[in-house]
């Protein structure tokens, strides 16, 4: 029933809506619209031509109707009507059906049901876009007359002037406020009065009357110069101007004024004239201080680069009077050297910003006369408001004299400040005003010290000060000064130094008072030291047992030393003036005159051998002589020709007595059996015997240098030649074996040598001697021999000997009889050393027969050593032995044969230690080495046989010998087997305390 109801209310309200919506459009010709409550949707619209029609609703109406820029307004109004219920009212442009803008007067009318609630919204718009057009054109011409108004305002209210306008009539149709303010009147009380109602005196009224009546007949201005009073300012002085007003017809139809106040001008241009006959006296009486000055002055116009300047100025720049010169031409007559300095400046003072001042001094070239003249120039720039420079001046003034003056005081201080003499100046209580840089040093005052805190008396002491004050200073002339000799006293080192002082003194040049004191101090110690030298090479030269003699340049004799006297025999007296060539053989007076005065003349010395003749006894004396031309140290001329000569008897005869010594060391030396040679310290030879060419006739020159490695067989050169050159570098006496062709065979020499060393230890000559031995080579074999085959048939019953021994003790165990049984062990040990023995002797013939083989391999140094030790100790039942062992690497070599060095050195430390308890073993790396060491803390050895241990068959002799059996080869064995393997064996021992045996390896072997 409900639905139904709304259906037909709706209908109908739309029915009633739109009838009054047509009655609305039949009744009115403005536009006509409906929008929606909220005004988001526009209903109906009328456009009436004006605006598009709507057929339908439509929500975009605002963007298709309303002008973009008035769409913010048209919302605020709409907005502000639906929160009011008011209605909506706004004049705002629209977009017309033919797309232009258009403006609309447009009103709304909200319709509310019961509730009070907005239904829709009755609108109407009417077109006002032509009234619009109308009331913008007025708009704007009122705006533009406004304008104009305000700007010929603006322009006669804001300046001081008066401007005024007059009618023909002589009445005022225009006044500014500039004027009405001097008459102290309004616009309305002002303009259209005559002159004399506006205050004009009748005088000055009837004037300004004629002159309008002179503008408008002549139709030109008239100017002229008035007083009048104003209001607040009182009397004033004008300067006023008519000027006529023209009509369209040419006829003047008002006269326009203008007046200034030139009060002021007035005023100024009388003060003005009043400080320009000031500005006149003050510039003649600046003229007479620059003439009498020598001071020029100048002007720059920097715009025009000219340069204005007095003839002072010009004189000195050395241009001629009333010659027009720009910035550029005087620069040209700048010293060359000083004219970047001086642009630089100028520029400088120039720059905006600057504070524009100049001040420099430096050297012109007149233009005219050339003439070199030092000038100081100072002066400033002058800046305009914009800051930038438009005027340069100052004054110059010749320092030409100046200058000369400081540079001539220059040099005088330098030369007094840097004088190797002392130079002072005291005032006359001998307080100091002035020191140079030597006096400083002499007297210990630092460089930088403030000397004139101190007074002459802290420079001497007590008893010389007295003496100064009380004789000296009295003494001093005003005209000649004083001469002497004084002793100051360094005050920092207490020094007294004997100086020879000249006093001076000094006097006011104006009152000519004495106000000081100068002194000029040279320090004596270098004269008198060279004076003591000098007397001491006189004593040395006249005792000396040289001969000395000194000639004039003629060859006259001007002194002889006493030595020289007795040698050529002549007395004291005798020999003054007497011609050198009296005391020469004629022999060397041809070579005097022919060679060494040429000699002397041109280098300065000869140095050669002559002869003198005694002139008591006529023996002619072989002399070494050196003679010297002695020139004058100032202009270099001969004076004087100096001579020293050595006699040279007791050197011939020295020489002919080592010639003697030589000839019977070379007898001697061609009689021994043994070749016997020198070498140099470098290792060639350079003397052998004649024993040496008695085996090798023919052959006298084949062993000298390094020729006789020639004459070495081949298995033993290379060896040979290897243990000589490291003995020439180690300096250790040099020993080997080796075999030696003599004519189709070699034989066996023992080679020593001993290095002659000088008293710094510097080898000087190697002496050596080759011993033959060939014989006992030849028996040494046989013995080898013998020993070898011996040694080879003992082995055999030893062993056999040694087994039946091992099997009695073990029977003897078996069967209880111990007793037996030790005896049998002992036998069994007794075997063991005889086994021992041989194998040594075995070791011996292979190393004299060279056959001694080694069995390389890479083994635990440590480990062999270690093993070695733990063996060792089982049977050393009363030593314990103790290991420091460092070196943990790795070596290549004989294990076994390493091995049996390091038991032999342990068996003998055992051995010659019977007392001992303990025995040390050390292993170390020392540079490129491995070292060994065996301490033991026996008997010891003495020095002179410690070299010896070493030797086949030695054995330490003493009281203690049948203690410590042996053959002598252990030690032998050890040291060749070291040796073969590139290394050394020694032994360092005191005896009574012990021993300690050492080897070493090369790091290069045994990293192989």
């Amino acid at each position: 029933m409900t639905q139904p109801t709304q259906t037909n209310f709706s209908t109908q309200a739309i029915a009633e809506r739109e009838g009054r919506f047509r009655a609305l459009v039949t009744a009115t010709s403005d536009i006509i619209y409906i929008m929606s409550p909220d005004w988001t949707v526009l209903q109906q619209l009328d456009g009436r031509g004006f605006l598009p029609d709507t057929a339908e609703p439509t929500e975009d109406w605002l963007q298709k109707y309303i002008f973009p820029q008035d769409q913010p307004a048209v919302k605020a109004a709409i907005a502000e009507a639906i929160q009011n219920k008011t209605i909506f009212e706004l004049e705002h442009r629209v977009l017309r059906t033919d797309g232009s803008p258009g403006w609309t007067l447009s009103r709304a009318v909200p319709i509310m049901d019961e509730q009070g609630r907005i239904t829709e919204w009755f609108g109407t718009a009417t077109d006002i876009t032509e009234r619009r057009q109308i009331q913008e054109v007025l708009l704007a011409s009122n705006d533009l007359a406004e304008q104009q108004k305000r700007f010929y305002e603006t322009i006669t209210g804001s300046t001081p002037d008066l401007i005024y306008v007059f009618g023909l009539d002589y009445r005022f149709t225009y006044a500014n406020q500039a004027l009405l303010t001097m008459w102290g009147k309004t616009w309305d009380t002002a303009v259209g009065k005559g002159l004399r109602e506006n205050g004009y005196e009748e005088w000055h009224a009837q004037m300004h009357e004629r002159e309008i009546d002179q503008v408008r007949s002549d139709k030109k201005p008239v100017r002229g110069v008035v007083s009048f009073p104003h209001a607040i300012l009182g009397s004033r002085i004008y300067d006023y101007i008519l000027t006529p007003v023209f009509g369209e017809d040419g006829e003047v139809t008002a006269v326009a004024g203008t007046t200034r106040d030139i009060t002021e001008i007035r005023n100024a241009e009388e003060q003005l004239q009043v400080l320009n006959r000031e500005l006149h006296a003050a510039q003649e009486q600046l003229n007479f201080a620059l003439n009498a000055a020598g001071i020029g002055t100048w002007d720059l116009d920097i715009a025009t680069q000219k340069v204005q300047w007095d003839d002072r100025c010009r004189e000195l720049f050395g241009f001629p009077p009333h010659v027009e010169t720009n910035y550029q031409n005087v620069l040209s007559y700048v010293h060359k050297d000083d004219r970047n300095r001086v642009d630089k400046a100028v520029q400088a003072a120039l720059i905006p910003g600057s504070d524009g001042r100049y001040d420099l001094r430096y050297r012109t070239v007149g233009a005219t006369d050339g003439r070199l003249r030092w000038v100081h120039c100072k002066g400033r720039a002058f800046f305009d408001t914009g800051g930038q420079s438009y005027r340069f001046a100052g004054t110059v003034q010749d320092v030409t004299d100046e200058v000369i003056a400081r540079r001539r005081e220059q040099q005088l201080l330098s030369l007094v400040r840097y004088n190797n003499d002392h130079m002072s100046i005291a005032d006359m209580q001998g307080r100091m005003i002035y020191m140079n840089e030597s006096a400083k040093q002499l007297l210990g005052v630092g460089p930088d010290e403030d000397y004139t805190r101190f007074s002459s008396g802290d420079f001497y002491d007590a008893d010389e000060l007295a003496r100064v004050q009380q004789h000296v200073l009295p003494a001093i002339d005003p005209e000649k000064g004083w001469k002497g000799i004084n002793r100051l006293k360094n005050k920092n080192t207490g020094e007294v130094i004997p100086c020879e002082v000249s006093y001076t003194l000094v006097t006011d040049l104006d009152t000519g008072e004495v106000i000081g004191r100068g002194a000029t101090v040279r320090d004596l110690r270098p004269e008198l030291k060279a004076r003591a030298e000098l007397q001491r090479l006189a004593t040395m030269v006249d005792v000396s047992e040289d001969f000395s003699n000194y000639c004039d340049i003629e060859g006259r004799t001007l002194y002889l030393n006493q030595s020289g006297k007795e040698l050529i025999g002549l007395g004291d007296e005798e020999f003054k003036g007497v011609s050198l060539y009296n005391y020469h053989s004629e022999p060397s007076n041809r070579l005097i005159q022919q060679t060494v005065i040429p000699t002397i003349y041109r280098e300065g010395r000869w140095t050669g051998r002559l002869d003198l003749v005694n002139q008591k006894t006529g023996e002619v004396i072989p002399i070494h002589k050196q003679m010297y031309l002695i020139r004058e140290e100032i202009t270099n001329e001969p004076v004087a020709i100096a001579g020293i000569a050595r006699d040279l008897r007791p050197e011939i005869q020295a020489r002919n007595a080592l010639n003697k010594v030589i000839r019977e060391m070379a007898f001697l030396a061609d009689s021994i059996p043994a070749v016997v040679w020198t070498s140099t310290p470098g290792g060639q030879l350079d003397y052998v015997n004649k024993r040496w060419h008695d085996l090798h006739p023919g052959k006298e020159s084949d062993p000298l240098g390094d020729a006789w490695s020639g004459n070495l067989h081949p298995d033993d050169a290379e060896r040979a030649k290897l243990t000589w050159q490291k003995a020439i570098t180690s300096g250790e006496p040099y020993r080997i074996e080796f075999r030696v062709r003599e004519e189709n065979d070699y034989r066996w020499y023992l080679v020593q040598a001993l290095p002659l060393r000088d008293d710094e230890g510097k080898i000087m000559k190697w002496y050596g001697t080759n011993t033959d031995i060939h014989v006992q080579k030849e028996l040494q074999a046989q013995k080898d021999n013998f020993l070898g085959v011996a040694s080879h048939e003992l082995k055999t019953p030893v062993t056999s000997i040694k087994a039946y021994a091992q099997v009695l003790e073990r029977v003897f165990r078996n069967n209880g009889d111990e007793k037996s049984a030790d005896l049998v062990g002992k036998m069994d040990r007794q075997v063991n050393r005889l086994n021992s023995l041989i194998s040594d002797l075995l070791d011996v013939t292979k190393i004299n027969s060279g056959r001694m083989q080694f069995n390389e391999s890479t083994f635990s140094f440590s480990e062999l050593v270690t093993e070695t030790v733990e063996d060792i100790q089982r049977t050393a039942l009363k030593h314990i032995i103790r290991r420091e062992l460092k070196y943990d690497g790795e070596v290549s070599g004989d294990r076994d044969r390493l091995g049996q060095v390091i038991i032999n050195l342990l068996t003998n430390a055992i051995k010659y230690s019977p007392d001992a308890s303990r025995i040390m073993i050390y292993t170390q790396q020392e540079n490129d080495e491995i070292q060994l060491c065996v301490q033991d803390f026996g008997i010891g050895i003495s020095p002179e046989k410690q070299d010896k241990v070493f030797e086949q068959f030695y054995r330490v002799s003493g009281t203690r010998e049948h203690t410590f059996p042996g053959l002598g080869l252990g030690l032998y064995i050890s040291a060749e087997i070291v040796r073969r393997m590139g290394g050394r064996i020694w032994v360092t021992s005191t005896e009574g305390k012990g021993s300690t045996f050492c080897f070493s390896l090369p790091l290069t072997i045994t990293n192989r």
